[in-house]
């Protein structure tokens, strides 16, 4: 089987507040098959969980080693892995990443390309994250909750075959994190593959495999 992503001897260094550079990762092996499949990363806070999904997600390229999709390498800084990144990976990150002077609904829609169907996508993708009724607010009228929401129906939107997710369900309550997973579930089930870096049990509970960084690598949890 060929690897969807094969990360191979990653390397990446750090600079701490008092100038010294840290190893993160001493030739790290990352390996995500396919279809459907899901993956939690865990690790105690600084162990690199974020930075590792920015390397997936090719928006970290400060490191050394080889990064694969389907079998075929893909270089730092090219035109090949911009392309990667648009056509394949859909990132939620902590921060949402909101574009606050815009409307719910015109954010969501930021992660549909075909622009035919904008407007029914990003309804329907609001109605999954239970926030139809949201479509005219903006970003700063949003809890926290609310906005995270919002950035997963954006990626959900862009129907990528990768969802990158750093901590997706952080800023939510017990029953809404239950139904988010859900919806994961529904979506892994139609192709989509999920890297989830987590400190919540739960949610690594409902991954199909469990990584955990620890000691500059990644090691399989049974």
């Amino acid at each position: 089987m060929i690897a969807v992503i094969h990360l191979t001897s990653i390397t990446k260094s750090v600079r701490e507040p008092n100038g010294q550079d840290r190893a993160l990762f001493e030739s790290l092996q990352f390996r995500l098959d396919a279809p459907a499949r899901s993956v939690a990363i865990l690790g105690r806070s600084g162990s690199g969980k974020s930075t590792l999904l920015r390397i997936l997600a090719g928006l970290d390229v400060s490191y050394h080693g080889n990064y694969l999709f389907n079998g075929r390498p893909l270089l730092k800084n090219t035109q090949a892995m911009a392309r990667h990144r648009l056509d394949h990976i859909g990132f939620i990150t902590q921060s949402y990443d909101l574009l606050d002077d815009r409307t719910v609904e015109h954010n969501v829609r930021l992660g549909v390309r075909d622009r035919q169907a904008q407007d029914t996508r990003a309804r329907a993708c609001l109605n999954m994250v239970k926030l139809s009724g949201y479509e005219r607010k903006r970003p700063r009228q949003l809890s926290g909750g609310e906005a995270q929401r919002v950035a997963i129906a954006r990626v959900i939107a862009k129907r990528p075959t990768v969802v990158l997710a750093d901590e997706p369900t952080g800023a939510l309550d017990e029953e809404t994190e239950s139904s988010i997973l859900d919806l994961f579930a529904t979506l892994q089930q139609r192709g989509a593959t999920f890297v989830i870096a987590t400190h919540s049990e739960r949610v690594a509970a409902r991954c199909e495999r469990r990584l955990i960084l620890d000691g500059k690598t990644l090691h399989e949890l049974m």
